[in-house]
């Protein structure tokens, strides 16, 4: 079972599973609620996520079709269990409203499960 409690803003990035952060920051504008600030994503920061991704690569290309449907399947049902928390956090990360927030995540869940069965039909074989 998911775990629901709500995420606090921290400010950090998280690469290869580490929470990393750059002395460099800016605050947040929020559509609602507190301010928070946030590291600013340096360019050795987004090399070390770049780095990460490609090592994440090299064992995820080695799934199967299935699993990477349901990865993805997975994916979207843990933003929908958390829709509310996430789009609460989003409102003070991104200073967006609340109803732009809730579209975009139902776009991105759609699109998670439109590319999971893309996937399984095997047609860009």
């Amino acid at each position: 079972m998911p775990d629901t409690a709500l995420f606090t803003p921290h400010g950090k990035h998280l690469i290869a599973g580490e929470w990393v952060a750059s002395t460099a920051t800016f605050a947040s504008d929020p559509a609602q609620g507190p301010s928070h600030a946030y590291a600013i994503g340096t360019p050795d920061l987004v090399d070390r996520a770049c780095v990460a991704a490609e090592a994440a690569f090299e064992s995820y290309g080695q799934t199967s079709r299935a699993d990477r449907a349901r990865f993805l399947h997975a994916i979207a049902d843990e933003i929908e269990a958390r829709g509310a928390q996430i789009t609460q956090i989003g409102t003070q990360e991104t200073g967006l409203p609340e109803a732009r927030l809730n579209g975009e995540r139902g776009r991105t869940t759609g699109q998670l499960r439109l590319f999971a069965e893309h996937i399984l039909k095997g047609d860009y074989l």
